[in-house]
């Protein structure tokens, strides 16, 4: 039934006219992102967490567009595989949270999920063909892999001409070699959540484009290891600097010096307009 679906999928491709060729060309927009993006030392970077979500739906299309006039650089959305092979936005392993429906992410037929709505909103779970056409050129997408399925992701990111406007992203970084069998020139990210795991994480993926650390993990060594392969840092202010951000709180320009001081030039965020404001009036920047 994947094989299946699949097969479904690439021949959707190829009989869409608008499909037969790669559809995401180059736009000044994305000149200027994917420009930054290979600058391991260049411009802080701002990633929205889902999507947009303060009035939308998260990982809905709606959600993108909130994402991309809330001024954010990167969209992070979350991909699982339908059970004939079919990639769509969810983040849980269940449907239940985000669309009040039943069952495993993974075990629902492509037909299934497009029977939900996402709470919030009006439509189902978008597919990940969807999601990246809606960003295609405007904003740079980092796949979130839920699954371990990556081959129809791949097919999907290949056929749209997206390759160079995606990163993807698992904190398994055997996840992210199947990527790389697949796609050579695919951007990855891996997770290093231990201090000293850098090595392991990395190995036999480079170029790395990014590493995603977290504040236990982000000691002086591991900041100097990123910088030598050479990599961006990509570090989340979800949580408690996001609320203080929104509160406008007394400390937020401390919090966010932390994270700056962690050497983090790519943060995810609840907040991206509010984020990108609190760091202009904190004069915070990446460091060179």
């Amino acid at each position: 039934m994947r094989a299946l679906g699949l097969a479904l999928l690439l021949a959707g491709l190829a009989a869409t006219p608008a499909l037969t060729q790669p559809v995401c060309g180059a736009t000044p927009v994305m000149d200027g992102l994917q420009a930054q993006l290979e600058r391991p030392r260049g411009d802080l970077l701002i990633a929205a967490h889902r999507a947009g979500h303060l009035n939308a739906p998260e990982n809905a299309l709606a959600a993108i567009e909130e994402a991309v006039v809330e001024g954010a650089d990167l969209i992070e959305i979350d991909i699982k595989v339908s059970a004939d092979g079919v990639p769509y936005l969810m983040h849980d392993q269940t449907v239940t949270r985000t669309t009040g429906g039943k069952g495993d992410a993974e075990r629902l037929t492509y037909a299934q999920v497009r029977a939900l709505t996402l709470k919030g909103g009006t439509e189902p779970p978008p597919t990940l063909l969807e999601a990246l056409r809606r960003s295609c050129g405007r904003v740079l997408v980092d796949l979130d892999l839920k699954t371990e399925r990556v081959a129809p992701i791949v097919a999907v990111v290949e056929g749209l001409g997206m390759l160079d406007q995606v990163i993807f992203f698992d904190g398994d970084s055997n996840v992210l070699r199947q990527v790389r069998k697949l796609a050579p020139t695919a951007r990855v990210m891996p997770r290093v959540a231990e201090r000293d795991a850098l090595r392991d994480k990395a190995a036999d993926l480079a170029p790395v484009a990014i590493i995603h650390g977290d504040p236990d993990s982000l000691v002086p060594a591991l900041q100097a290891g990123i910088r030598a392969l050479p990599a961006r840092t990509w570090i989340n202010a979800l949580g408690e600097v996001d609320e203080a951000i929104e509160a406008d709180a007394p400390d937020v320009c401390a919090r966010l010096g932390a994270l700056v001081d962690l050497d983090a030039n790519v943060i995810q965020t609840d907040q991206p307009r509010r984020l990108r404001k609190a760091l202009v009036a904190c004069g915070l920047k990446a460091a060179p």
